[in-house]
């Protein structure tokens, strides 16, 4: 979640400053605008990547759908909602100042360094995962049933990749290795189509296996895409200060925001099994999964302009003009296609998904529209301000979903996420005007 908030002008001034230095610093500027290809090219190929790695979801969930029950395909949403919902406590701020300390490292030998301090450091909040997934596997089943207890504890030492993979897509985008990212994003379910359908064939598949098999491929696409950036394990004496410093001055914050976010994370799909049982979180899966493409180009133009977004006070206009068009255009063409594309890919069996799926895809539509503010509010180091915000997003989202589920089900849940994104993209278009406002002052008083 992208939050923002009211008061957002008084956060802001005390980083004012150092927004400055990074956004004027001539040099930076030139590293930005002297390498690699240009934003359009990039968000192009990013976009391209995303829009591959969709269609592969959707595939991979086509296989689940016909190759598990409808309870099933819900308790495999269940269990990486889980996943997700504890990942948000075992991160500490690393990844968010790894995508910082990237963008801003003084050429190629540096950054090197870096990915292999940022790895390192990943590889042991992967291994604080594991074990609170493991842990966690006793609450989670006498509470939800449905087997997803002993999966999780099966899956425990799988789920210790999700860190590294959050880690490698923050090298991506702080380094700007945009072709890197793009096929680090479509390599995992690339890689477990293939055994999934196999597996479907052969009539083996089960919750576990395709559990399994998404953390496994994980794996290899985390390792592959790590020998890639060629970390450099010598004369790392200055990078772990370094990141220490990042993580206290700015990387705690947009953890006390991904802690907020975490109680957030997966709400949803808990409540509506906990209340009506894994068939509608089988449902809302579907229905989500069909809305979400929304976000692909929102996120890409954003993912690409991370770098650049360090080193300027504000963000470009033609960004934010495309990003709205987009969102327009596009979720009213996403809704009329999914009448015809809910059925033909994933049978009639799914069909009570389209009940909730336009719903979804304007809240989607509404979280594609703050995703750049939040990219260039992070950028620039506004993390005590996003720790703010995200509380009266994360608080709404909160109480919108108790409120609602219990009574409404998945148009309970649609309609929290609705109102969610809603007041998220009204908090974020003020907080921006008032750091560009801060900006302009700081300038002119320079």
């Amino acid at each position: 979640m992208s939050p923002a908030s009211n008061g957002g002008a008084e956060g802001l001034r005390g980083s004012t400053q150092a927004s400055r230095d990074a956004a004027f610093s001539e040099r930076g500027g030139e590293f930005v605008r002297g390498k690699g290809m240009s934003l359009g090219r990039q968000s192009l190929w990013h976009f391209t990547a995303q829009v591959a790695n969709g269609v592969l979801g959707i595939a991979v969930l086509s296989v689940l759908t016909r190759g598990l029950s409808v309870s099933d395909v819900g308790s495999y949403a269940f269990v990486f909602a889980v996943l997700a919902f504890l990942g948000m406590f075992a991160d500490a701020g690393v990844s968010a100042s790894g995508a910082r300390i990237m963008a801003i490292a003084d050429g190629e030998e540096e950054q090197r360094r870096r990915a292999a301090v940022l790895l390192t450091a990943s590889l042991a909040t992967g291994i604080i995962l594991a074990c609170m997934t493991a842990v966690t596997s006793f609450v989670v089943g006498p509470l939800f049933g449905s087997g997803t207890g002993a999966v999780l504890l099966a899956i425990a030492p799988l789920a210790a990749i999700l860190p590294l993979q959050e880690m490698i897509l923050a090298l991506g985008q702080g380094a700007n290795r945009i072709g890197v990212l793009s096929a680090f994003v479509i390599a995992p379910r690339m890689l477990a189509l293939p055994l999934l359908v196999l597996m479907a064939k052969g009539q083996s598949l089960s919750l576990w296996s395709a559990c399994a098999v998404t953390l496994g491929t994980t794996w290899a696409a985390v390792l592959a895409a790590a020998v890639l950036f060629r970390p450099m394990f010598r004369a790392l004496g200055a990078e772990w200060p370094r990141l220490r410093t990042e993580v206290r001055e700015f990387g705690r914050e947009m953890y006390a925001v991904r802690v907020i976010d975490g109680l957030t994370t997966g709400l949803d799909k808990m409540l509506l099994s906990y209340f009506h049982g894994m068939v509608p979180v089988g449902y809302y899966t579907i229905a989500y999964t069909m809305a979400t493409p929304i976000v692909l180009l929102s996120r890409s133009l954003s993912t690409s302009a991370y770098r650049r977004f360090a080193h300027e006070p504000s963000i470009p206009r033609k960004l934010l003009t495309a990003n709205v068009l987009w969102c327009t255009i596009g979720t009213a063409v996403l809704i009329a296609a999914c009448i015809v594309l809910v059925p033909l890919l994933f049978t009639d069996k799914y069909v009570p998904s389209l009940g909730v799926m336009p719903l979804l895809a304007i809240g989607a539509a509404l979280m594609a529209l703050n995703t750049p503010f939040h990219g260039f509010l992070a950028a620039q180091r506004q993390g005590r301000t996003l720790k703010r915000l995200s509380l009266a997003t994360s608080g709404f989202f909160i109480a919108g979903n108790v409120a609602l589920i219990p009574f409404f089900g998945m148009t309970g849940a649609a309609l929290a996420f609705i109102g969610t994104f809603a007041l998220n993209l009204f908090l974020n278009v003020r907080v921006y005007g008032a750091f560009k406002v801060s900006c302009i002052q700081g300038a002119a008083e320079v």
